[in-house]
C-alpha cells in the first residue's frame, strides 16, 4: 500500500513517498523552524504561513497525482515510477520545451534549483566544469549525443587535464546524473557512472599529548582563540558548522550537550568536559565565532608557531593510482582534525564504539570504521586483563 507523509529534517520540508519497502523523498521548497512546527505539521502563526502550505501542498499532490497517474495505467504505483513522473511533470513546470537545448535546460536548472547553499555551489562547479570540457574538447553538449564515449572524454579531462581527485570526479558525474535525470526522465542514464578505487587511509587525529600540548601552549590574540576553537571542538566532536551556530540550550543537567546537526540533521550527545565549559565561560557562553576558511588558515598558522610538525603521509587518488606525499603536521591540520581527535581518542580509551557513535552522532557504523585504528600500547593493555 502507498503512503505519503509530510516530513520535516533539519528545517526543510519533504514528501515522502512510499510503497512496499521502497521510498523517496522530494523536497518542498520549504524551510521552517522547529517553534513552527509541531506534529508534522506547519503552525498557522508561523510566517509566511499561507506561502510556505501552498509549497508543501503542492509538492504533495504533485506525487499524489502522478501515483494516480501511473495506477491508472494499469502499473503498480512503485517509488521509482512515481519519482520519474514527477520528473516529467516538474519538467513542464519549468519550462523545459523539446526544443530547449540541453544548455538552455541546464542554466533553467541552476536558476530554479532549490537546495542548501553548499549543494547549490556544486552544482553550479559541475557546469562550470562541462562549460571548460566543451570548449577544451569541441563537443556541443546535448543529451542525445552524450553517451559512454563522452562520457568517458569528460573523465579523462578531469584527471588528466583538471587533475581533479577520483572523489570530485567522482562528485561531478553524480551531479551531471542528477541534471539529466531531472531534464530528460524519458531518457535512461543509470549507465552513467565512475568506479573509485578503494584505498583506506590513515585518520589524520592529533594525539592525546599534542592535544594538551595545544591546551598548555601560552597564546595571545587570534592564535588564542583558534586554539581555544579547535579545543573545543577536540573535546566535544563537534564540526566547525555545529560549533558556529552553538546554542547554551543544548546544555542538559547532566553536562552533556543535545542538538540536532547541521550536516546530517541527526541528534549527538557529546559530554561538557571541564575544558570545553571553561572555554564557554570565556567567551559569554558560546564557542569563538571564526569562519571556516580563516580558521583554517589560522590553524596552519598556529601549528607551525609551535613547531608541531610530525610527519604526516597525504594520500590521494587519481585515474585509479595512488600518490603519496610526506608533509609536516602544520601543513595539512584542517578544522575536522578537531572532531577526528574527539573520536580517536575516545575510541583509544576504550570507549565501546555504540557510545562513541551516539557522542559523535554517526548513526552508520561505516562512517566510524576508519577511526578504529587500535594502537599497540591500546592493545597490550587490553591483553593485560586477561592475567595468565
Amino acid at each position: 500500500m502507498a503512503t505519503i507523509k509530510i516530513r520535516k529534517y533539519v528545517n526543510s520540508v519533504y514528501v515522502i513517498y512510499s510503497h512496499g519497502n521502497k521510498k523517496f523523498k522530494l523536497f518542498t521548497g520549504a524551510k521552517v523552524d522547529d517553534k513552527y512546527w509541531v506534529n508534522n505539521s506547519l503552525k498557522k502563526h508561523c510566517p509566511d504561513y499561507d506561502l510556505l502550505k501552498s509549497q508543501i501542498d503542492s509538492v504533495q499532490n504533485q506525487v499524489l497525482n502522478a501515483s494516480i497517474i501511473i495506477r491508472q495505467r494499469g502499473i503498480e504505483p512503485m517509488p521509482e515510477l512515481v519519482r520519474n513522473e514527477c520528473r516529467l511533470r516538474a519538467a513542464s513546470v519549468l519550462g523545459n520545451t523539446d526544443s530547449d537545448s540541453t544548455w538552455s535546460k541546464y542554466r533553467k536548472y541552476l536558476d530554479r534549483l532549490v537546495c542548501r547553499e553548499s549543494t547549490q555551489k556544486r552544482v553550479r562547479i559541475t557546469y562550470n566544469v562541462m562549460t571548460y570540457f566543451c570548449q577544451w574538447s569541441g563537443y556541443d553538449f546535448e543529451a542525445s549525443t552524450f553517451n559512454k564515449m563522452i562520457l568517458n572524454q569528460l573523465i579523462q579531462y578531469m584527471l588528466k587535464d583538471q587533475k581533479l581527485a577520483d572523489a570530485t570526479v567522482l562528485k561531478h558525474v553524480k551531479t551531471l546524473k542528477t541534471f539529466l535525470r531531472n531534464a530528460y526522465p524519458e531518457m535512461d542514464w543509470s549507465w552513467m557512472k565512475y568506479s573509485m578505487l578503494n584505498v583506506e587511509g590513515e585518520v589524520l587525529a592529533l594525539t592525546e599529548d599534542e592535544l594538551h600540548r595545544l591546551i598548555d601552549a601560552e597564546l595571545t590574540g587570534y592564535l588564542s582563540k583558534t586554539r581555544d576553537l579547535f579545543v573545543f571542538m577536540a573535546t566535544t566532536g563537534l564540526r566547525h558548522c555545529d560549533s558556529q551556530v552553538f546554542d547554551p540550550s543544548w546544555e542538559t543537567p547532566e553536562q552533556v550537550l543535545e542538538f540536532i546537526q547541521v550536516k546530517t540533521g541527526g541528534k549527538a550527545y557529546p559530554p561538557l568536559y571541564g575544558i570545553a565549559k571553561a572555554i564557554l565561560e570565556k567567551y559569554n557562553g558560546v564557542p569563538p565565532i571564526i569562519s571556516n576558511q580563516k580558521f583554517n588558515e589560522y590553524l596552519k598558522v598556529l601549528f607551525k608557531e609551535l613547531k608541531m610538525d610530525r610527519s604526516i603521509v597525504v594520500q590521494s587518488v587519481r585515474g585509479k593510482q595512488v600518490f603519496r606525499v610526506t608533509q609536516p603536521l602544520f601543513e595539512v591540520i584542517s578544522s575536522h582534525t578537531a572532531r577526528r581527535t574527539f573520536i580517536s581518542i575516545c575510541l583509544q580509551k576504550g570507549m565501546p564504539i555504540q557510545d562513541v557513535m551516539r557522542m559523535s552522532g554517526h548513526s552508520d557504523y561505516r562512517g566510524i570504521k576508519p577511526y578504529i585504528k587500535i594502537t599497540r600500547q591500546h592493545l597490550r593493555n587490553i591483553a593485560d586483563k586477561w592475567d595468565i
